[in-house]
């Protein structure tokens, strides 16, 4: 018994400085009552950025936008009476590889770990067109005119191609 003593008044002397977790209520156990004290507001999440506005987009951004939105042009656009844009959009891919693979480092630097969640937006965004037949026409004359001209000029021009098919 004298040794179990002074473990046991250690355990009490440990349990005291730790301090109440719980409140004996009515013979039972419950939560000791909520802080009132006022807590910082979470961060506002970044508004997504408004559709349809091409003109606040920089270049490097146009050229990527662009890119995926002739990306789901591509996939979408077969049958059902739609212009298809596959053909000229792989056209594209292999002319500007170089510039893509620049505009998505920016776009890589500019949302770092919320870049997954940028793209999905930007897909879901041109996935859901009002007129999908307009928006495969509008995209394969895009991805044509795109297709055909050099890097830097896809690069100028990326805006308003962009607000073609946006």
């Amino acid at each position: 018994m004298y040794r179990v003593a002074p473990g046991i008044a250690l355990l009490a002397a440990l349990a005291a400085c730790s301090g109440p977790t719980k409140q004996q209520v009515n013979g039972g156990y419950s939560l000791p009552p909520r802080s009132t004290a006022a807590r910082p507001a979470p961060a506002p999440a970044p508004a997504p950025a408004p559709a349809r506005q091409v003109a606040s987009v920089e270049a490097g951004e146009a050229v990527w936008h662009l890119r995926a939105g002739l990306n789901v042009a591509a996939l979408s656009c077969r049958g059902q009476g739609r212009t298809p844009v596959a053909a000229h959009y792989s056209r594209l891919l292999s002319r500007h590889k170089a510039l893509l693979a620049q505009a998505y480092a920016g776009e890589q630097r500019r949302y770092g770990k919320g870049l997954d969640r940028h793209q999905t937006q930007l897909y879901n965004r041109f996935s859901n067109q009002r007129n999908p037949t307009k928006f495969c026409s509008s995209a394969a004359g895009v991805a044509k005119r795109a297709a055909a001209m050099d890097s830097p000029a896809l690069a100028a021009n990326a805006r308003s191609l962009l607000g073609e098919i946006d």
